[in-house]
């Protein structure tokens, strides 16, 4: 299965490809801290690409491929929110709410969540509850992460002037399931093309590393992994239904485990240092495997959108 784009959908992705290339760099340097990409969102955001959600001729399968093809940048932004949660769902009131960038709580106004530092607004689903509150810097806890993401705690989450946002709960996890399995994608997509490009170049016994059969075995069941999310992340986009989309990330986040690990283990010394950026796309991965839950939160929300589980085994 794969997806032919539109001839629509194909300009929109050879622009997003013209800014990020613009903005790549090929070593990020020194530090597992985020680095962000000035300037990123806003070319974005001036060229109308972060909308594309929201455009019929475009929809969510080009907003996906957008997403995927970001997330292989080793700096960052945010993108689940403002590339899919807001041209999709918010409601009319909502400039009104909701400032960029936007952080999202899954679930508790207490959770740690990326991009909570340096947010103007927060959102929070909790059940069916989805609420929204402006922050700013003092409101918010910056906590030291191993993971290639801003992350924050709210200091005082009850005592922000929160407001309704009328939305639906569980479309916006949907919506959300089906980012999470295309960040993975992208980032692990482009961990993987530098490690290959690593084992073409590092010689060991007088030959490229990438000659040696076993190594090529691990490398084309990576290569299968990463193509899978790919694939997935693009159908539940199309399919929009609750359970493509918990497929798509419930195999992500199961997957990027033994991903990342071969990948590391291909760079031999090189995956542990800074100075590589294989570090910048795993860190982030790692963090994401968590995200909702989990793979095994993922599957559960599969079985009950398929058989009607509701938490339990169906008779």
């Amino acid at each position: 299965m794969n997806f032919e784009f539109t001839a629509d959908q194909r300009a929109l992705l050879d622009a997003v490809d013209r800014i990020a290339a613009h903005h790549e760099v090929p070593q990020a340097l020194g530090t597992t801290a985020f680095v962000p990409a000035p300037g990123l969102e806003a070319d974005l955001e001036g060229a109308g690409l972060l909308d594309a959600a929201a455009v019929e001729e475009l929809g969510a399968v080009a907003a996906v491929a957008m997403v995927i093809r970001l997330a292989r940048l080793p700096q960052g932004m945010e993108l689940i929110a403002r590339t899919l949660l807001g041209p999709l769902h918010w409601p009319p009131n909502a400039p009104a709410l909701i400032r960029w960038p936007c952080a999202v709580l899954w679930e508790g106004r207490g959770r740690a969540a990326r991009f909570l530092p340096g947010a103007r607004t927060v959102l929070c689903v909790r059940g069916t509850v989805v609420e929204a509150a402006p922050v700013q810097a003092g409101d918010v806890l910056p906590l030291d992460s191993p993971f290639g993401y801003p992350v924050g705690r709210l200091r005082a989450p009850d005592a922000l002037p929160w407001q309704p946002v009328h939305s639906d709960a569980q479309a916006l996890r949907t919506t959300w399931r089906v980012g999470l399995a295309a960040e993975l994608a992208g980032q692990l997509g482009a961990a993987l093309d530098a490690v290959v490009q690593h084992v073409r170049d590092r010689r060991q016994f007088g030959r490229p590393l990438g000659s040696f059969q076993a190594v090529q075995h691990r490398l084309a069941e990576a290569a299968v992994r990463v193509e899978a999310m790919r694939c997935l992340a693009l159908q539940a986009a199309h399919r929009g239904t609750s359970a493509d989309a918990a497929a798509a990330a419930g195999y992500a986040q199961q997957a990027a485990a033994p991903l990342i690990y071969d990948l590391h283990q291909f760079m031999g010394a090189m995956g542990l240092t800074l100075e590589h950026p294989l570090h910048r796309w795993t860190t982030r991965a790692k963090m994401l495997r968590a995200d909702l839950g989990g793979h095994a939160a993922q599957y559960q929300a599969l079985a009950d959108a398929t058989w009607g589980t509701a938490g339990g085994i169906a008779a």
